[in-house]
């Protein structure tokens, strides 16, 4: 049974949170550690101080690797903030064989064509949700694998942020010598947790 280590960090503007868990085959998490610190250098989860913002996710890192005995060197980080934004795109395909059930890189195709949206120079694209997807015509499909058609449609909702936010948590957490393995918008983790 192959286990593999996962790092997440919660920026926040009153605590940073640092978590080390174990991950399962059948994706079961086992806790490793934790390490809460509070927060410094950010308000309302924007940076507005770098050292002390990398002092204070340094110190979280620092709590959790001690509590769970493993460095971390990569990790999920949480982002949120009044820098967020939304907005529902519509992304359509042509099922190349119509012959054969539609399959998981049908979807992925159907949903990279929904990430193509005018976004301003100073945003990027952090998540592109599937709401629902339409088959031929039959709409509100939840999920389209195994199924015939010959065009796909898909439904999402397609978050972005700001770009020098972005950059500005980055750069803090690299600062305290981890790499962003990817973002997470805090809601869609509490989601997805739920």
């Amino acid at each position: 049974m192959k286990k593999s280590i996962i790092t997440a960090l919660d920026i926040g503007t009153t605590k940073i949170s640092a978590v080390v868990a174990e991950v399962s085959e059948e994706f079961e998490l086992k806790i490793l550690g934790v390490g809460i610190g509070p927060s410094s250098g950010l308000i309302k989860g924007v940076i507005t101080n770098i050292p002390a913002a990398i002092e204070a996710i340094s110190s979280a890192i620092e709590r959790a690797e001690k509590t769970s005995g493993i460095t971390i060197e990569s990790a999920y980080v949480g982002i949120a903030g009044p820098h967020i934004s939304s907005l529902n795109s519509q992304g359509i395909i042509a099922v190349a064989d119509t012959q054969n059930p539609i399959t998981e890189q049908d979807v992925t195709r159907a949903i990279e064509s929904a990430r193509i949206v005018h976004v301003p120079n100073n945003r990027e694209i952090i998540h592109v949700v599937p709401r629902f997807y339409t088959l031929d015509g039959q709409d509100q499909v939840v999920d389209p694998v195994g199924m015939f058609a010959s065009r796909l449609d898909v439904d999402a909702h397609v978050i972005t942020a700001s770009s020098s936010s972005i950059n500005n948590l980055i750069q803090c957490i690299e600062g305290a010598g981890v790499q962003v393995e990817s973002l997470v918008l805090d809601q869609l983790a509490s989601t997805e947790a739920v």
